[in-house]
């Protein structure tokens, strides 16, 4: 579910465990991902009292767009993310985080992604990175057009290439190097893009063609972007017939996983959608409204059994926002989170 705000979400996989004799039930997933949104009263404590010049009439609006991302310092939050992150890993027993972040290009941008970074390894978390592009360089689908760039994207100077797909590039080669080289043909993390507007419908030819153009072992490290490449699917976007399309060719044809995100919330959404794009899908849901942690385990453990316990399963969100309009898919209550692995138990 989309809104223009940044969120918080939860990935989860998990594993069903067996003996020699019989199953056992499972208490819940037993590998599972945080997904971070920004700004966020949680990890970003305060962050309006930090807006540039430029933002400090209409911070919130800011906020909601690329600008937080470019323009604010994120090392006056570090103290706040090492908590965070800290406590996602012991209370809530995560291995990981998703961070959602914009398409941006400036200093401060990759400044903040590597101090992202560098807290999540410095506590024994994993990182993947979301990417809702929005639209500094022109229309949100902008980034697929490697060449004949619709008119809606701001180009490359002298080329047909959008703006948006070279800045793509630049972002998902620098998130693989956070950590040095990859090994040749391989990638040091999964990128997820969105993928699917109700206003403009790209079609195969052109996801088809952005997939492809993604390089499968750069020169400089070795990386393979077109492997780490993950779609992202809002719920009324579930069921698009080229994201089908491509899976299948990339699948059966290539013999290649492919990986789908689909964002599937209601029990009629999960029955609908959980095995889509199984075996390479992360079913991203969440509980609403929950008012502790009890609670939000016990709905979580509902959904997770509607989707047949899938082997990558996401929730919806670590932390309420502050800004008009937030959600309440918060998994992170009270001060306190329930043990992934346990939300059965409950």
């Amino acid at each position: 579910m989309r809104t223009p705000l940044v969120r918080l979400l939860i990935i989860v996989s998990s594993m069903l465990i067996f003996t020699c004799v019989a199953a056992l039930a499972a208490a819940g997933p037993q590998t599972a991902w945080n997904v971070f949104t920004l700004p966020n009263p949680q990890i970003t404590p305060a962050w309006r009292n930090y807006a540039p010049g430029t933002c400090q009439p209409v911070p919130d609006v800011c906020a909601q767009d690329n600008r937080f991302w470019e323009q604010w310092n994120f090392k006056n939050f570090q103290s706040a993310i090492d908590s965070t992150f800290a406590s996602v890993q012991a209370m809530g027993q995560y291995q990981g985080i998703m961070m959602i972040l914009p398409l941006g290009d400036t200093a401060t941008y990759w400044n903040n992604i590597r101090l992202m970074y560098n807290s999540a390894n410095n506590h024994g978390v994993q990182l993947q990175f979301v990417v809702f592009p929005k639209c500094k360089f022109g229309a949100e689908y902008c980034y697929l057009y490697k060449t004949n760039a619709p008119a809606a994207c701001q180009l490359v100077s002298g080329t047909t290439t959008a703006l948006a797909y070279k800045t793509i590039g630049k972002l998902m080669n620098f998130v693989q190097t956070l950590s040095g080289p990859c090994t040749p043909g391989s990638y040091n993390r999964q990128v997820a893009v969105w993928y699917g507007w109700s206003d403009f419908s790209p079609g195969y030819s052109a996801l088809k063609n952005f997939w492809q153009s993604l390089p499968k072992n750069l020169a400089a490290n070795g990386c393979n972007l077109q492997a780490a490449y993950i779609t992202w699917l809002d719920t009324p976007y579930s069921g698009l017939t080229e994201v089908q399309q491509l899976q299948t060719y990339v699948v059966n044809q290539l013999k290649r996983p492919y990986w789908v995100n689909t964002e599937l919330y209601s029990t009629a959404q999960i029955q609908q959608y959980y095995s889509t794009y199984a075996p390479y899908q992360t079913i991203i849901t969440g509980y609403w409204g929950a008012s502790d942690v009890t609670s939000w385990a016990q709905g979580m453990c509902a959904h997770w059994n509607t989707a047949a316990q899938p082997v990558r399963f996401a929730s919806w969100t670590f932390y309420d926002q502050d800004l008009a309009g937030s959600e309440l898919y918060r998994a992170y209550i009270n001060g306190g989170m329930a043990a992934i692995g346990s939300i059965c138990s409950y």
